[in-house]
């Protein structure tokens, strides 16, 4: 008796993965996530914010290659995504996850760790010194984005210090005391481009 051969997902969604668009962002554009499609970064960062009903937006994250995000839990939260850099990314369908369960596993284990991340910064954002909020900002991004070099590791994005004051919930020139603070600790530096080094 022959048993018909399932056919193999993986090469199936190797060849979906070839089918699709590589679209290209420079620094500032916005990514639409007002569908229900789920964007996989293969190059580049983008940050995620999530926009308040007063227009204000609140910091929720960022995504580096490999990563995934969209809007696929609530479309009745506005979130923002905007590529912090030259961006390259894929957007995969629903159909897409429904079709591969590989996918769909792989997909659904980075949503779960973004979630977690998300309630990392949630908890800087709730520690009383701004101080220890920025450190420990720079930590986790270190962790999550930065990239090794000689003598620490650098930030790939160049921040600057009305970014990171938004993303902790405190003036600009709160954050430039505190870099210049830490510089002279000999804690972190800028490189030639501005660059934030966090040192080992």
């Amino acid at each position: 008796m022959l048993l018909s051969q399932k056919p193999n997902s993986n090469l199936s969604l190797g060849r979906r993965e070839k089918e699709l668009a590589l679209h290209q962002y420079q620094k500032g554009d916005e990514i639409s996530v007002l569908d229900s499609g789920i964007w996989q970064v293969y190059r580049g960062v983008v940050q995620l914010s999530r926009v308040q009903p007063d227009g204000t937006e609140i910091i929720s994250g960022w995504v580096t290659a490999n990563g995934i995000f969209g809007n696929i839990v609530d479309n009745s939260v506005l979130y923002r995504v905007v590529a912090l850099g030259d961006v390259y990314a894929k957007r995969y369908s629903s159909l897409d996850a429904a079709r591969y369960p590989s996918l769909a596993r792989q997909f659904l284990a980075q949503f779960s760790d973004r979630l977690v991340k998300s309630q990392q910064l949630l908890a800087i954002i709730a520690i009383r010194r701004v101080e220890e909020r920025l450190i420990q900002l720079l930590l986790m991004l270190r962790q999550e984005i930065g990239q090794t070099v000689t003598d620490g590791v650098r930030l790939p994005v160049r921040f600057t210090h009305q970014h990171l004051a938004e993303a902790i919930h405190t003036t600009r020139v709160t954050i430039t005391r505190i870099l210049g603070d830490l510089q002279n600790q000999g804690l972190i530096y800028f490189d030639d481009e501005r660059h934030i080094v966090i040192k080992n």
